[in-house]
């Protein structure tokens, strides 16, 4: 790396970039983020797709109206918003699909691209995630070499690339298993069955199609981009806000708040793991945005110095911040206790008991037996069937997390360290700006220094703000809350008494009389304890009083100094 860099707002003034993958959960945060902390940069190109009957503008314009994570930029600063440009497209089309006209003014006006979309679907097809990860990886790269003004290219990938390795893993391209080149085309003549083996073959090494076609895209960018300006960006698990906008924010169900989820509606209560002081390796959606962002002007920053260099970043917590699963377990169980999800199916259970071949055979049968059943029975009751889809999806969640606590994976991060150190200290720091019309506005800067953040506060508001945006319960209601804790205790009795007469019925099995009292009870008492008892340690929390505090704060949708000089009119009366 080289010297200072420039502040980041001046390495983006003037400048077009082009975004793919804006209307996913990470391009809300980066588009967001742009509008509010960069306010010299041009214009944003965002490739958006048409999708159920509408057209790109409109869901743009539904994504920016209704998204509570652009409330503070609708406050602070909304004529920032018409520098976001949607434009129709998909990366699975030559050309990204773009029109004619569109295209020529992304080729012509592009200085910097931040590659984002891809399927984050775990268990997609290989020929669709070949078609999305790295045909579409091709497509772009070849768009980026029409543009005569680029001096960024950088590519969204993931630490898991290397999720075949164990260890202390560095921030470098290791070999790859497979040609990048001879995998497309095989996907272009191969049957769906033809291309199934091979993910069977590969499944063992990279778990899913999701890692292995990013670690064979990685290996494309590595051929295709010598000349140009590119930056490879690696983050991991990733989670809701920490602190940059909505305390907890996230807008779709995937890593931290679908294991979550599962925990506190009891549908996957337990995450089988034998070593629980590995690192689970999770980073905020803040942090993801923040430092994408400032490592993109950091490529800018190299391209003014001539240099022609490939940087590789990662953005996880396993170095500098490690959260082991024995504190991730506690902290989900003691959050999920205090302030429970107000539906749920089974009582919330948070355990790491078990065996990964145990609990595969028990969400295979509540998939496979259980849940047809159950829909059999609701049928003749008027029901529509819910219980067999519930328990698919439930397994699939299951299955796609569980590989990710298998190793001990310690994805190094010096780059991060050294990247803060080379930036400007306003960049840095948080501290207040002017901005046209208003006075002043509190900006929050660039802060990814995963270091300062508290799991314990962090995993809180994860959980609180799934409660709040995702599963739609009212965090602001003691009455409710008082509600489901109550709701919790009657399904833990119930469950209780199940499980009891489980443990009669396996007594039955056992010795033929329906009078073996003690050995039922022995069987009920003993899968009761492994099932809810002693499952997780209660540890320190955040607060429900400081969420909604905070949360009333961030969720504003007046400027912040209008509210800082109704605050101190008040306090002068």
């Amino acid at each position: 790396m080289t010297d200072f860099m420039p502040d980041v707002n001046s390495l983006f003034a003037g400048r077009t970039v082009f975004l793919t993958g804006g209307s996913g959960f990470v391009g809300k945060v980066v588009i967001e983020k742009f509008l509010h902390a960069i306010p010299d940069v041009k214009r944003l190109y965002v490739l958006v797709r048409p999708a159920k009957g509408k057209s790109a503008q409109e869901r743009w314009e539904a994504i920016h109206t209704k998204s509570e994570i652009f409330n503070r930029t609708r406050a602070d600063c909304p004529e920032t918003i018409a520098k976001v440009f949607p434009v129709e497209g998909d990366i699975t089309i030559d050309d990204l699909g773009l029109s004619e006209e569109n295209l020529k003014r992304v080729l012509e006006e592009t200085s910097v691209v931040i590659h984002c979309a891809a399927t984050v679907r775990f268990n997609d097809t290989l020929k669709s995630a070949i078609e999305l990860n790295i045909k579409g990886v091709n497509r772009m790269i070849k768009l980026c070499k029409r543009m005569p003004k680029l001096d960024c290219f950088l590519h969204c990938s993931t630490a898991y690339v290397n999720v075949d390795k164990e260890g202390d893993i560095e921030e470098k391209q290791f070999d790859v298993v497979c040609d990048p080149y001879k995998l497309m085309d095989a996907q272009s003549w191969m049957t769906e069955e033809m291309l199934e083996g091979i993910s069977n073959s590969m499944s063992n090494k990279y778990f899913n199609t999701y890692c292995f076609t990013k670690h064979v895209s990685e290996e494309l960018v590595r051929r295709e981009c010598v000349d140009l300006p590119t930056l490879i960006f690696r983050p991991s698990i990733i989670g809701g806000i920490w602190k940059d906008g909505i305390p907890g924010w996230a807008d779709a169900f995937q890593g931290i708040t679908a294991n979550a989820l599962g925990f506190g509606t009891g549908t996957i209560p337990r995450m089988p793991i034998p070593d629980t002081t590995i690192p689970l390796d999770a980073i905020p959606v803040d942090i993801v945005s923040n430092m994408m962002i400032v490592c993109a002007a950091y490529r800018l920053h190299l391209t003014n110095l001539k240099d022609k260099s490939m940087p590789i970043f990662h953005c996880n917590s396993s170095h500098l911040n490690p959260l082991p699963i024995t504190l991730y377990r506690n902290l989900m169980g003691s959050t999920l206790s205090t302030y429970p999800v107000e539906k749920f199916i089974f009582a919330p259970c948070t355990s790491t008991r078990g065996t990964v071949r145990m609990e595969n055979a028990i969400h295979k049968f509540k998939h496979r037996v259980i849940g047809p059943a159950l829909d059999k029975v609701g049928g003749v009751m008027g029901h529509k069937p819910f219980w067999e889809k519930t328990f698919g999806k439930v397994r699939e969640v299951y299955s796609v997390f569980i590989p990710f606590t298998y190793k001990r994976w310690i994805y190094k991060t010096d780059n991060m360290i050294e990247l803060i150190g080379k930036m400007q200290p306003d960049d840095v720091e948080n501290h207040f700006t002017p901005w046209k019309k208003f006075t002043v506005i509190f900006r929050q800067r660039f802060d990814f220094d995963i270091r300062k953040v508290d799991w314990n506060d962090y995993i809180s508001d994860v959980i609180l703000g799934m409660r709040t945006f995702l599963v739609k319960n009212d965090v602001y209601s003691d009455k409710k809350l008082n509600e489901t804790r109550r709701n919790v205790r009657i399904h833990q009795g119930i469950e209780f008494f199940a499980i009891l007469f489980i443990g009669w019925l396996l007594a039955l099995l056992i010795t033929g009389s329906t009078s073996s009292y003690k050995i039922a009870a022995a069987i009920g008492l003993s899968l009761y304890y492994y099932i809810h008892i002693r499952t997780f340690q209660m540890v320190r929390i955040g607060t429900i009083e400081s969420y909604r505090e905070r949360l009333t704060e961030t969720m504003r949708c007046v400027p912040l100094d209008h509210q800082n000089n109704n605050n101190n009119s008040s306090k002068a009366k």
